[in-house]
């Protein structure tokens, strides 16, 4: 549970922090947008930057952390793809938790793979049908549908193994860095 924060130095101290984490994400999509091998790394790494907001200030503004850089992303980046995958999954750390509820684990891991097969699902076809960029229907349209079909079971088990490293992740920040972090409690 995130402390409460009422004063105006703790409004500010709020703020700040999370403009800083929101412009590291975005900072992290350009760099992302220079290396074209990391298309799909770039925005998975920028959505780390959620992680101390959301323990330190709650999912609230987290979400809004994550909504600043993804628009941000969406309108700096020259590599759409990218900026559209940071759109597309750059929330699932605030809303993993969600899953984790789930009792089961095999309802659980099932429950992930659909999450993410679906969205990417719906991201490629958004890229392809709606905004029709070129390397996307060039790429696609060439691979063939075994191609494809590979290619997005690989991206599903990369995003599961993401998630994997994610709870990593997660324990790492409370356990090591949030106790260093004095200025924020």
């Amino acid at each position: 549970m995130p402390p409460k924060r009422n004063s105006k130095r703790n409004t500010a101290l709020t703020v700040t922090f999370c403009g800083m984490m929101a412009a590291l994400g975005v900072v992290l999509m350009l760099f992302g947008s220079v290396l074209a091998v990391l298309t799909y790394a770039a925005p998975l790494l920028a959505s780390l930057c959620l992680i101390p907001v959301l323990h330190e200030f709650g999912k609230g503004r987290a979400a809004l952390c994550y909504i600043a850089s993804a628009v941000l992303s969406a309108l700096l980046c020259p590599d759409k793809e990218l900026a559209f995958f940071y759109v597309a999954l750059g929330y699932y750390p605030i809303i993993r938790p969600l899953f984790l509820h789930i009792p089961s684990k095999a309802l659980r891991f099932f429950a992930k793979l659909a999450f993410f097969a679906v969205v990417t699902g719906a991201l490629y076809a958004f890229l392809y049908f709606v905004l029709r960029l070129d390397a996307v229907m060039k790429d696609l349209g060439e691979a063939g549908t075994v191609m494809n079909v590979v290619f997005f079971a690989g991206l599903t088990l990369c995003l599961l193994i993401y998630d994997m490293g994610l709870a990593v992740i997660d324990l790492l920040y409370i356990r090591r860095i949030r106790p260093k972090l004095k200025f924020l409690g």
